[in-house]
């Protein structure tokens, strides 16, 4: 929360701003019909656009080679491949084209993480979230920021894995991590259970999926993850109903496949600034 000061025209008033700010993370970059997700001119074009948070996925491959995918359905999807993420070799990546799903004149290539940081601004963050883990992960991914020029300053590691991201925590401490997690409906939400892994794996934030938390997990979790010192955050706030779920909670921040729309739907719900 945010309180304000204002003078004007010479006379001192009070003005009590109780807007919630929330971080607006470009998920998977800025994409579209014309420019597809998780490319090196998606996650650019999300910094162009003023966004200082991109959220991107990474794989570490059988071969070697760090790739940003998301998973097996888009590279059925956007390039017409069936095998496994895991299982791209060099080759493929020098030849699948990401625009073959739509047709698109230009080619677009399934992008290496280093070809992701070097358009990373210095005031810029990326939030990797860890998919295909291996041991060497955490090794490589620190080697690649140095590499790049970047510091833990500009990363944040995300995942749902739970005990990949407790491995890249114990062995790299310096990156902020985010935990995140699909909550179920089945058995009641113990928010203290997750809190306690939280802590057992030094997360920084707990980050749960917005359609997930609707009819399950109440204002006063929310408020309980805060008071153990861990931040709060969502995923998939993607429609203006998310983003009232997600103010109804008092979320810090989150990720959305629509940056820009996002803004128009903070001012038609009200009390809620946007952070780019």
């Amino acid at each position: 929360m945010k309180n304000a000061v204002m003078v004007c025209c010479g006379l001192a008033a009070c003005v009590a701003s109780a807007d919630l700010e929330m971080r607006n993370i470009a998920h998977r970059g800025m994409w579209d019909k014309e420019v597809p997700q998780n490319t090196v001119e998606a996650i650019k074009r999300a910094y162009n656009a003023g966004a200082t948070w991109v959220e991107t996925d990474f794989h570490h491959t059988n071969a070697g080679q760090m790739v940003c995918i998301h998973a097996e359905s888009e590279l059925k999807a956007y390039t017409g491949c069936e095998r496994k993420v895991r299982d791209l070799t060099p080759d493929d990546l020098s030849t699948l084209n990401l625009g073959k799903k739509d047709n698109l004149p230009k080619v677009y290539r399934i992008p290496l993480l280093d070809q992701v940081l070097a358009v990373v601004p210095k005031h810029g963050v990326l939030q990797a979230e860890i998919k295909g883990y291996s041991p060497q992960y955490a090794d490589i991914f620190d080697q690649a920021i140095t590499a790049a020029g970047l510091t833990e300053k500009n990363i944040v590691v995300s995942s749902f894995q739970y005990d990949a991201l407790k491995d890249f925590k114990s062995r790299y401490p310096k990156y902020r991590t985010v935990w995140l997690v699909g909550l179920s409906r089945k058995k009641p939400f113990e928010v203290q259970e997750y809190v306690a892994k939280c802590k057992a794996a030094n997360i920084e934030v707990f980050c749960p999926g917005c359609e997930s938390t609707k009819g399950v997990m109440s204002p006063a979790d929310a408020d309980a993850v805060r008071a153990a010192g861990i931040e709060f955050r969502m995923y998939g706030v993607n429609s203006i109903a998310d983003l009232k779920q997600a103010k109804a909670l008092g979320a810090s921040g989150f990720t959305c496949n629509y940056w820009v729309k996002a803004f128009d739907w903070a001012k038609e719900v009200g009390g809620v600034t946007l952070l780019k």
